[in-house]
């Protein structure tokens, strides 16, 4: 594919403030060149791509993964799964464990291709291997160039494998985003598990060590178990003992922020920082739902249980947990807020912004205007796979095939992986 083309005949929609019907978008080394009508921007000498009249969309975050779980499926827990500690216990901690640098690198890759196909663009990707810590993140990213997509990337910490293993995890997490301070497509973050496997000694070493611009991504009050740790610890809540530690900015990213104090409440809403609701995840451990009389502006993610975000869209406002009044916000405004302080111009679609660009497979037949357009993602798109996904210009799937990597082949190779990583999760 040239470096130079125009996608023609389209629904665009930059999901906040315009619908454009009957529009074309020219893209050139790797950035929108211009938007406007058909009518005006037919070129000779340029290819142009006839999209059939599609919604097309902004690539769309994934506010909250776990890609070392894409090869999860159909695994058998070790034990039972009717609490939230057993789930962790017999399934997420014993796979976490019997990853290695091959199965972390073919889960990342796994994981991205799914998102490819969904029209996600940018992963927030939250990682844990606890006998494979050192460079583990420099796996994930390799996934990532490999796949063409941008991330921030961090380690989750935690104390299950002792003081000399949080030290470990501490180093990867401040080692890499140090390394990737100015990277273009790819950043570090500060990654926690969760309050409740952090002891208060674990957590003024990572107070005292954290640069104070590093940004926290961390489970906040996913289980009531959480939010009953932090009160035995003398604290108000989840967000109010990561307040005490100096770890809340509004750069912090807390998912889930379902079992929380009125106190934690109001940390929220003094801080700002960035809350990822992940509906089916919830809806699968039985964790609950956020409060959306008291959270109002939060990001979407899966927890690990898809690249699929405008299903997962979907899934949020079919669960009651979706708001309605101000739909934009968790799907694209604030998203292109949030990644916008790390890749400038993220999440636009004008020119002079990076050609990160979701083709979904919907060609609307009813009037489709800013009033109406959460509906069609709703019940016309229906969280689908898409026509075409691109990153920074380059078309990585379309016509139901991706690009690159080869899909084909690494399919292979990850089905060897699997085979591999399953006999270790069963021992």
């Amino acid at each position: 594919m040239s470096d130079h083309y125009i996608l023609s005949n389209a629904v665009l929609s930059d999901g906040v403030s315009f619908v454009l019907h009957d529009a074309a978008i020219e893209i050139k080394n790797g950035s929108i060149l211009k938007i406007g009508k058909n009518a005006d921007m037919q070129k000779t000498g340029i290819k142009s791509i006839d999209l059939g009249g599609r919604l097309v969309l902004p690539g769309l975050l994934n506010a909250h993964h776990h890609l070392y779980s894409a090869l999860a499926t159909g695994l058998a827990p070790a034990g039972p799964t009717d609490t939230f500690g057993r789930i962790l216990e017999n399934l997420w901690w014993r796979l976490d464990r019997s990853l290695d640098e091959e199965s972390i690198y073919y889960s990342a890759v796994s994981g991205l291709m799914q998102c490819i196909r969904y029209g996600v663009t940018t992963v927030i990707d939250h990682h844990a291997s606890m006998h494979s810590v050192k460079g583990s993140l420099d796996i994930i990213e390799s996934a990532f160039r490999e796949t063409g997509l941008k991330g921030l990337l961090c380690y989750e910490v935690s104390d299950r494998e002792g003081e000399k293993a949080l030290d470990a995890q501490i180093d990867e997490n401040v080692n890499f985003w140090n390394k990737h301070r100015e990277d273009p497509k790819i950043r570090g973050l500060f990654g926690l598990h969760a309050n409740f496997t952090l002891s208060e000694k674990s957590m003024r070493r990572i107070a005292e060590v954290r640069p104070r611009e590093m940004p926290v991504h961390i489970h906040c009050g996913e289980s009531a178990g959480d939010l009953a740790f932090c009160r035995g610890q003398g604290y108000a809540g989840p967000v109010d003992r990561l307040h005490a530690f100096g770890l809340l900015s509004r750069s912090s990213l807390l998912a889930h922020c379902i079992h929380l104090s009125d106190r934690d409440y109001d940390i929220l809403y003094e801080l700002q920082p960035v809350v990822v609701s992940n509906p089916e995840s919830n809806a699968n451990n039985n964790a609950g739902m956020m409060d959306l009389t008291k959270i109002r502006r939060y990001v979407l993610g899966t927890d690990g249980m898809t690249g699929n975000m405008l299903g997962t869209f979907r899934s949020h406002f079919l669960l009651r947990n979706g708001d309605l009044q101000n739909p934009s916000g968790m799907l694209f405004a604030y998203p292109a807020e949030i990644m916008g302080s790390y890749f400038p111009g993220w999440g636009k679609l004008e020119a002079g912004a990076a050609a990160d660009i979701a083709v979904t497979n919907y060609r609307p037949l009813t009037p489709l205007n800013m009033d109406n357009l959460f509906f069609h993602l709703i019940f016309g798109v229906q969280g689908k796979e898409m026509f075409m996904t691109i990153a920074d210009g380059k078309i990585l799937f379309s016509n139901n095939k991706l690009h690159s990597p080869d899909e084909e082949a690494m399919n292979a190779a990850i089905k060897e992986t699997v085979m591999k990583l399953h006999e270790r999760f069963k021992q």
